[in-house]
Parts: C-alpha cells; structure tokens; sequence
C-alpha cells in the first residue's frame, strides 16, 4: 500500500517574516512519495519540485489537494497541526483484490463442448 505525506498551510503565506528567508506568498501544500502515474494524474494543477527527490510542492489550498488524491484513490488515515497555520495529512492507497485464478476443475466445467 502506498503512502503520501501531504503538508499544507491552512492560511495563504504572508511576504516573510524578519530573519528568515522570503516565502513566497499564496498557497503551499508539499506533498510526499507520490508514484509518477499519479503526479501525471496532478499535472493540471501548477507543482514545482520540492526541497527533495521525493517531495513535490503545489502552489494550491490543501484542501483542493486533498480532494484530487482522494479522487486518485487515496484515503486519510491520520492528521496532526504542526502550529496553527499548517497541517500535515498521511494519506493510504489500496491496491484491488487480485482476481483469483480460476482452477482446473472451473476451466474443465465452463469449456463449451464439441460435437
């Protein structure tokens, strides 16, 4: 089963604070170990790469995130506020039931009979 972290603000940035580094106001949801099919599934939606390899940011509310992702199959399993501005999601995908094999016994009584 797959897993997403998604870390959004839950008010759009201000221009900064003093003595830290400029933050871009707007929106900012980081989201986490997304597959590239489902980054391919996002790609209407305006995303830079994040501060890693496996994180990728998207200049959109969480909510509207959160929604696309649920959309793609994913669910959340738990939430937890960093501070009051900001909220982090881990998110669970399911995989389907394999269909199961049918047996011989199955195949010997579904094949059609020649005459």
């Amino acid at each position: 089963m797959p897993y997403v972290i998604v870390s959004g603000n839950l008010k759009p940035n201000k221009n900064g604070v003093a003595g830290q580094p400029p933050i871009p106001p707007g929106w900012r949801v980081g989201i986490s170990g997304l597959k590239a099919c489902d980054l391919e599934d996002l790609k209407r939606f305006t995303y830079e790469q994040g501060g890693d390899v496996h994180t990728v940011s998207f200049k959109h509310h969480p909510v509207v995130l959160l929604n696309a992702l649920e959309v793609l199959g994913y669910r959340v399993i738990s939430s937890f506020h960093v501070n009051p501005d900001s909220c982090v999601w881990t998110m669970r995908k399911d995989f389907p039931e394999p269909c199961p094999e049918p047996s011989d016994e199955e195949e010997s009584d579904s094949a059609p009979e020649i005459d």
